[in-house]
């Protein structure tokens, strides 16, 4: 299966990088509360939906590479 991250989600999951995929779903969640802007609130939701609908063996898979 193809998950399609923007360039916005890869660098919003790089900030978060841990070492599973669940891992960095737990660290989006905890930060969403302290998120004011709602653009960023619905970028971190999105990330954690195509997070969640994909494997670990996928998540290692992808090459997480912060665009600068």
């Amino acid at each position: 299966m193809e998950h399609n991250f923007t360039v916005e989600e890869v660098n919003l999951i790089c900030i978060y990088a841990g070492e599973s995929r669940g891992e960095v779903i737990e660290d989006i969640e905890r930060a969403l509360p302290y998120l004011d802007d709602t653009d960023m609130a619905e970028l971190s939701n999105r990330i954690i939906g195509k997070l969640r609908n994909m494997t670990d063996e996928e998540f290692e898979q992808l090459e997480l590479i912060e665009a600068e």
